[in-house]
This record gives structure tokens, C-alpha cells and sequence, in this order.
């Protein structure tokens, strides 16, 4: 089993799942992700403007779905956070960076959810 730490966690206005958007549908909704202790040097680089994808855990997905859609399709198929292992991704544009933290628009993870990794989105392949 891999070992895997969160480095930290995301901030925004979505309490659970029922209120978090599906697909990226409110691409202009804004959070912030927020480092854990020792992590910042990790930012430098990163300025407004820029994208980044966040790696997330969706820690209150339902990890038993393996069809959606009324079984039409496999979970596989989909980008559904409800699945066996939900480990997410969200591209989001950065509008500050400061002390540990990125301010984002377009998240679309509830709050609190565990951030796995930050990555340079590769343009026109995410």
C-alpha cells in the first residue's frame, strides 16, 4: 500500500457533498489551500495567474460505487469522486500566494478535504 501523506488541506465554501459542484461546473467558486508546517518553500515559483492542479482526497466519498448512472456505466469510466480510491483532481487558477497558502478560483472539493499534491497542469492535457 502506498504511503501517502496529505501536506495539506483545502478551504472552501462547499460543506459536503451534496453541496460541492460536479464536473467543475462553478469554475468560479474560490478557495484556499492551505500548507501544512514545512511545506511552503514547495510554493515558490507559483504566482497569480498561473493554474495548478491540485491532487485531493475526497474523504467523504462514498468509496463503495463501482457503477454510476443507475448502472449504466462503471466508476472508472467516470470522473466521479465516488468511487473505490478517491483521489481527485482539480485545475485551478491561482489569484495570491502567501505564507503557505494559495488563494484559487475554481475548486470544487468540500472543505477540509486532505490536498495530496500540487502540480503544473500540462496545457491541453488535463
Amino acid at each position: 500500500m502506498p504511503d501517502c501523506d496529505p501536506i495539506g488541506r483545502v478551504r472552501t465554501p462547499f460543506a459536503d457533498t451534496d453541496d460541492a459542484p460536479r464536473q467543475g461546473l462553478h469554475e468560479d467558486a474560490d478557495g484556499e489551500i492551505l500548507l501544512d508546517d514545512g511545506y511552503e518553500p514547495g510554493l515558490t515559483g507559483f504566482e497569480p495567474g498561473d493554474d495548478v492542479l491540485v491532487v485531493w482526497f475526497a474523504d467523504q466519498a462514498d468509496r463503495s460505487v463501482i457503477r454510476v448512472r443507475d448502472g449504466e456505466r462503471g466508476v472508472f469510466t467516470t470522473r466521479s469522486p465516488e468511487r473505490p480510491n478517491p483521489i481527485c483532481l482539480t485545475v485551478c487558477e491561482i489569484t495570491a500566494v502567501e505564507d503557505g497558502r494559495l488563494s484559487v478560483r475554481g475548486v470544487d472539493m468540500v472543505d477540509g478535504s486532505p490536498v495530496l499534491d500540487l502540480k503544473v497542469p500540462i496545457e491541453g492535457r488535463n
